[in-house]
């Protein structure tokens, strides 16, 4: 499975808009370089489908993370709901690793009291950068190392 990075966003500042840059570097044990949320810990850096980004674009009504979510990585042609945690992916110079950290579901979200499906839970990921490394849109998205084993064979 191999996809690309689509789009990059910057958050500067918290509950502010994300910048959308071409290019930037990714600090191991950090997260991405002038993000406000990179402070270590196992949700460094948010990665984003963006096949659950046009589908969250094309609701008449939104779900209640559609603008707490904040993805600094958005993928294209690559499926998220495949990646189990540990999994490493190399993008760019950069290799990160699936943490176990997941997008949850809030009841108070219209679409979950509804019982209706939220491809946002599905193509969220949480990443943890294991080697500092530049990433840029239109990057390839690769799966490898010993941790992602199971995941091709499957």
């Amino acid at each position: 499975m191999e996809g690309t990075v689509r789009a990059l966003h910057v958050f500067r500042e918290r509950g502010h808009p994300g910048e959308s840059v071409d290019s930037a570097l990714f600090q191991a044990e950090a997260g991405m370089e002038g993000d406000c949320h990179a402070s270590g810990g196992e949700q460094q850096v948010t990665l984003l489908a963006g096949e659950a980004r046009d589908w969250m674009k094309a609701q008449t009504e939104p779900g209640l993370c559609f603008r707490r979510y904040r993805a600094n990585i958005e993928t294209e042609n690559f499926d998220t709901g495949a990646l189990a945690p540990g999994t490493v992916l190399k993008i760019g110079t950069a290799v990160l690793r699936v943490s176990g950290a997941k997008k949850h579901c809030f009841p108070e979200c219209r679409l979950f009291q509804n019982g209706r499906e939220c491809f946002l839970s599905q193509g969220a990921l949480f990443l943890q950068v294991i080697q500092t490394g530049e990433i840029s849109k239109n990057d390839k998205i690769m799966i490898g190392g010993v941790e992602s084993e199971a995941i091709r064979k499957g």
